[in-house]
């Protein structure tokens, strides 16, 4: 028999009956849908911001320091970041990661001087009145 006709065979390649059918188990709908959000857990605290407003002044010297002001600003705490004796190099990495922070929390970074900020949750505002802008660093806009 020849290559060819024995590949045109009847379809019987010898494998048959080796395999099981996959079992099909049914699933029963849990209720929720992907949209659904999950209930809190017991011990969580929603801080909606009344009457303990409360602000940070921090002043990074290495990296290490921004957990510190990520869990302010998660804790719903205004941070006023004081970049002024720290390093060029790690200035540039802190203002990346609090601003990724902010960003997370839809907060605000606003300018105070050339080398300080303000980084606020969504439910603080921050106004400035004068007619002085904060001076511009081409480093950070």
């Amino acid at each position: 028999m020849s290559f060819f006709r024995k590949a045109k065979n009847d379809g019987n390649d010898g494998y048959a009956g080796y395999y099981d059918a996959p079992a099909v188990t049914p699933v029963q709908p849990s209720g929720s849908s992907v949209g659904d959000i999950p209930e809190k857990t017991p011990g969580t605290t929603l801080n909606l911001g009344g009457n303990n407003m409360e602000l940070k002044v921090i002043y990074p010297l290495a990296f290490g320091d921004v957990s510190e002001i990520a869990d302010h600003l998660l804790s719903g705490r205004t941070v006023f970041l004081n970049l002024e004796r720290t390093d060029r190099e790690v200035s540039r990495r802190v203002m990346d990661f609090v601003s990724g922070v902010a960003y997370c929390i839809d907060g605000n970074i606003r300018r105070v001087a050339a080398s300080t900020y303000i980084v606020s949750p969504k439910s603080v505002d921050v106004s400035e009145t004068g007619e002085e802008a904060a001076p511009e660093d081409p480093d950070f806009t």
